[in-house]
């Protein structure tokens, strides 16, 4: 499964929640799993029709406001299959490409103040972010009845120890920028 879209398998795991339209799906990435996992909007079409084709997901059409017409899609049983066989497999090796520690590495082109300023951006990022799960920590307390509550909640809770851990990295990198001041 080297190289192999995983946007097959986010699209059949929110399909497990319930039924989805294309912006649907594309909002609930956005409010979900943004924080550890991407997908462009140019993959999520292309690949539902793929899923269509290969029989893991159904379509319905449904009206919307005025005329227009809305797919909603649902998760086949043979998508289930396909899903929880996936799921069973072991995960491939994380890639982590991060421009910013990249600049950092070469920091030594920069003035101590530059390369704080850089780390004092990505803090205020990162404080975003931080602010960011505490509203989609609320919004998980209203759906502890639904059986993806624990598992949306430690997947959250890992965002929470990155961007903790990530604030302190930043706070020590400053402290460490500021002793070589010159």
């Amino acid at each position: 499964m080297k190289n192999q879209s995983k946007t097959k398998f986010v699209i059949l795991g929110l399909l497990t929640i319930k039924p989805l339209s294309g912006y649907g799906i594309k909002s609930i990435i956005s409010k979900s799993i943004d924080h550890f996992w991407s997908e462009s909007n140019g993959q999520i079409y292309p690949t539902l029709k793929l899923l269509l084709k290969e029989k893991l997901i159904s379509l319905k059409k449904r009206e919307a406001i005025g005329k227009k017409y809305r797919n909603i899609y649902s998760i086949t049983k043979e998508g289930f299959e396909e899903l929880k066989k996936w799921l069973n497999k072991p995960y491939e090796k994380n890639t982590h490409r991060d421009e910013s520690l990249l600049k950092l590495f070469f920091g030594s082109t920069l003035s101590i103040e530059e390369a704080i300023d850089h780390i004092k951006k990505r803090k205020k990022r990162t404080d975003e972010k931080l602010k960011n799960y505490h509203l989609i920590k609320k919004e998980l307390e209203k759906r502890k009845n639904l059986p993806h509550h624990i598992y949306w909640l430690i997947t959250l809770n890992n965002g929470f120890a990155i961007a903790n851990a990530e604030i302190n990295w930043c706070k020590e990198s400053i402290k460490i920028l500021e002793g070589h001041k010159k």
